[in-house]
């Protein structure tokens, strides 16, 4: 199942994110897994935008990769 472009959600993830969220005491089905895991690849997509704009505007310095 995919999310995004660069991200796909496997079984081990699903299961690993269940476990999280009942041990947040939040909803944990595998369908509450998926918009979770979902909403936080949004969010990092987003984010790495924002950092990318950041920088060009020179706002912060250039994040080094390497």
């Amino acid at each position: 199942m995919s999310i995004n472009a660069g991200y796909e959600i496997s079984k081990k993830d699903i299961e690993t994110t269940v476990k999280y969220l009942k041990s947040k005491n939040l909803p944990h089905s595998v369908e509450d897994a998926k918009k979770y895991l979902g909403f936080t690849a949004n969010l990092a997509h987003v984010l790495a935008h924002q950092i990318v704009d950041d920088e060009q505007s020179g706002k912060i310095k250039k994040v080094k990769t390497n």
